[in-house]
């Protein structure tokens, strides 16, 4: 069968992220004939995927959902407004191919956009590696394959939850497939990630990568990763890579045996990776920038222990401070805190607790201190702060607003006393109305 699968068109032009869930699926697909094309990075990207289709001649096409917007009130668009126009000018063009969608941004919302887009046949829910081969192969029906969503009898239907894949056999992403020479001009703005591991134990209050990946952590074995990375390098001669983990050094022993793989092998490399404080070691940080470490990013969300706790965080004030000292005394390191500006409960004495800590590590970093955040949490599905605190005279298909303008509604704004409020109103509408947008000047086609 001929597959041809596709990064869902942005509706804007970005700095471009590699499709590495479409490379991950290619490769459980050998059997069949597979085709990558990310619109993102051509000249024209509706005119050239119908150019694509007419030239490939698919019996099937997957659209990946992987963000549904920017999920930043500095910069809110509204990547699913595109993607319903996109996959409806697809339908019109392509009548008899059924179209399937997957991704993390149609897991965390597969009903609601099975109902709002009614071009799509098939819905895969989270790891579709194994679902959707099986489904190719036409030796099951629909609702015996875990994993999707389907329209039977005029309603929307569900197979039920997918297994967790075995990482310990998980295949290397198809990057032979795609057009990765396109992305390596953006390698500095993380625009190709590797993957060493799925789920995520820490369970934060605002976060759905438990949802998403699972709770329990699944890794690849570091000489895996290392022969990915290898191909990288060697193949497609790119610079850098983003580890793109929820957390790299979550365990610290994994993080420490790849960078000791990397060294071993004599790979040069450049990489970013988001990191967890609390374990972060001189030792850790210094290994890490001899193996190509160049930008460690953190994201505390806060700086006082009450606040911190509300997150359930695993990070303590005194892990916050300790990993700025690690950062002070390893002058080769670059750094990024992230905090969040409201919290549930937080008053002045919190964000005051933020912005110091933020501008110490101005002065003690300088430079090095090349990014730093005073965000806002959106309520998205299944977390505890949105079963908390989301509004609960609203529906949670409000998370999924209808157009970009309702975007604004979805962030926690709320601090515990007027003045506050008052404060955060005008920092949030300064954002919005100012803030600096991810878009990039002219076209990303080389």
């Amino acid at each position: 069968m001929r597959v041809l699968l596709i990064q869902s068109y942005l509706g804007r032009r970005e700095p471009p992220v590699a499709p590495l869930g479409l490379a991950n699926l290619a490769a459980y697909l050998d059997t069949h004939t597979i085709r990558i094309f990310d619109p993102n990075v051509h000249i024209n990207p509706t005119i050239d995927t119908f150019a694509v289709i007419e030239e490939y001649r698919p019996d099937f096409i997957g659209i990946s959902l992987r963000n549904i917007d920017t999920t930043n009130y500095r910069d809110p668009f509204f990547y699913f407004e595109h993607f319903q126009r996109f996959v409806r000018d697809l339908k019109e063009n392509v009548h008899r191919i059924p179209i399937g969608v997957g991704g993390s941004g149609f897991s965390l919302f597969p009903r609601q956009v099975m109902e709002r887009v009614p071009e799509i046949e098939l819905g895969f829910f989270l790891e579709a590696e194994v679902a959707l081969d099986t489904y190719l192969r036409k030796g099951e029906a629909i609702a015996n394959i875990p994993g999707i969503y389907y329209r039977e009898a005029g309603k929307i239907a569900f197979s039920g939850p997918p297994k967790r894949l075995d990482f310990t056999q998980i295949r290397s992403p198809a990057w032979d497939l795609v057009e990765l020479p396109k992305y390596v001009r953006w390698a500095d703005r993380d625009a190709v990630g590797v993957e060493t591991k799925r789920g995520c134990a820490l369970a934060c209050s605002y976060c759905t990568y438990p949802l998403l990946s699972g709770p329990e952590l699944r890794l690849k074995s570091p000489d895996r990763v290392i022969e990915e990375i290898a191909v990288l390098i060697e193949r497609y001669q790119l610079p850098r890579i983003f580890f793109c983990d929820p957390i790299f050094n979550h365990p610290q022993q994994h993080a420490e045996a790849i960078c000791h793989a990397i060294l071993n092998r004599g790979l040069k490399i450049r990489w970013g990776a988001y990191h967890q404080d609390r374990s972060l070691t001189p030792e850790y940080v210094n290994l890490a920038r001899q193996a190509g470490c160049d930008e460690f990013f953190l994201s505390p969300d806060a700086a006082t222990q009450q606040t911190l706790q509300l997150l359930n965080k695993t990070t303590t004030v005194e892990s916050l401070s300790r990993s700025l000292d690690i950062f002070t005394q390893n002058r080769q390191t670059r750094v990024s805190y992230n905090f969040f500006i409201a919290v549930p409960g937080s008053g002045w004495k919190d964000l005051a607790a933020a912005v110091y800590f933020l501008v110490k590590a101005k002065f003690k970093l300088g430079r090095r201190l090349f990014r730093w955040k005073l965000s806002y949490m959106r309520f998205e599905p299944g977390t505890t702060l949105t079963r908390q605190f989301f509004n609960r005279n609203r529906q949670e298909d409000a998370l999924l607003p209808q157009k970009q303008s309702e975007l604004k509604n979805l962030f926690f704004r709320k601090g515990n006393s007027i003045f506050l409020n008052i404060l955060l109103l005008l920092h949030f509408y300064r954002g919005l109305w100012f803030g600096r947008r991810n878009t990039v000047a002219g076209e990303c086609e080389q």
